[in-house]
């Protein structure tokens, strides 16, 4: 079946071009000599992961305890849980799923150490732990250089958990405007990170990891010497967002939205997919998404179901009943929002698969 025969809205993944980001991304890694640990926040998917292992990637990444759970059941056995774990209900997850596969968990505070601790010293166990550092984002992370050193030096003596190293999610470069600056953020993450380090070893204490993330840095800041691991998600499929990032080309967006054209007026389109299929997270040009082949198009207003879509100069339209291709703003939110995908190759449907790890936000 031709992907143009589908039912919309449809989600699509071009297998393909997909295939080739992993091993681009694995080529990024081994290139600069450190672990690859992607973020599975992006596909959702356990196959998927599978197919990141076997490129090369040591393990993964994930937010929940729920999405661990979900690739754990799928046959993924290295997880980091990059999130803080809160409540007894999740403390009692994680201790049940660290006995069937290897977990690691990121932290900030003391506090969050010392529950994990408590928890896994009653089971005879022990967890290992990534002290999140801040380099810019403000969102989670002790602050990096002597903050984070002096969280390590609180938790370290903790006889439940296992200091392994330290983390940070560069997020604030999506603020950066050309790719000089993303560049100098990414740099500066990777180095940020190494001198943190280095501040926590003069402890005496060793530092097994020094893990980056985010996409539109990831080749900047595995260059940094020092650095061991890093953990991009979204360039499995990339977007609209990442393209605008600089972190890849329209060429490399393996994921789109199949919609068709129901309404047509003198100065607007309607597609058939809304908030409810593309998400509503913005990109930085203002617009919801990019219709391939059509760039006098621009999706500038989503409700629940309906995409409304205004004429941005001269070129062709098409009629109703016309199928387009949408390559979403935010790839992730859009795994979120759907069941399944159709994988597809050289445009013929080859598959539909669940996405299981979708909804899991506990």
């Amino acid at each position: 079946m031709h992907k143009l025969e589908l039912d919309t809205p449809s989600l699509i993944i071009d297998w393909d071009r997909m295939q080739q980001n992993i091993a681009n991304m694995q080529k990024v890694a081994d290139e600069a000599g450190i672990k690859l640990r992607p973020h599975t926040k992006t596909h959702k998917t356990p196959l998927i992961s599978h197919l990141q292992i076997k490129a090369g990637a040591k393990g993964i990444t994930v937010a929940k305890l729920g999405e661990a759970e979900v690739m754990n059941a799928g046959g993924v056995d290295d997880i980091l849980v990059a999130f803080p774990l809160q409540g007894a209900s999740k403390l009692q997850r994680l201790l049940y799923l660290a006995r069937r596969a290897k977990i690691r968990v990121s932290l900030d505070s003391r506090k969050v150490a010392e529950d994990i601790s408590d928890a896994a010293q009653a089971r005879g166990m022990r967890i290992g732990v990534y002290v999140e550092v801040d380099v810019g984002l403000g969102r989670v992370g002790a602050g990096h250089h002597l903050g984070a050193r002096d969280l390590v030096r609180e938790i370290v003596v903790l006889p439940g958990i296992e200091f392994l190293g330290i983390m940070t999610h560069a997020g604030h470069t999506y603020n950066a405007r050309t790719v000089q600056e993303i560049q100098q953020l990414g740099r500066e993450e990777g180095e940020w990170m190494v001198e943190t380090a280095d501040l926590i070893r003069a402890d005496g204490i060793e530092v097994r990891e020094v893990s980056v993330g985010s996409t539109p840095t990831a080749r900047f800041s595995s260059q940094v010497k020092g650095v061991t691991e890093m953990r991009p998600g979204t360039y499995v499929f990339y977007d609209t967002t990442q393209v605008l990032k600089f972190a890849c080309g329209w060429d490399d967006c393996a994921q789109t939205v199949l919609a068709t054209v129901v309404v047509k007026h003198p100065d607007r389109l309607i597609f058939d997919c809304g908030s409810k299929t593309l998400s509503s997270d913005g990109a930085p040009n203002g617009l919801y998404g990019t219709v391939k082949g059509y760039p006098n198009l621009e999706i500038w207003r989503l409700s629940e179901e309906h995409a409304t879509v205004r004429f941005a100069g001269k070129g062709p339209l098409p009629e109703i009943g016309d199928k387009v291709e949408i390559i979403p703003n935010h790839a992730c939110a859009v795994m979120n929002l759907h069941d399944s995908f159709v994988a597809v190759s050289k445009d013929e449907v080859i598959g539909e698969f669940q996405i299981q790890g979708r909804g899991k936000i506990r």
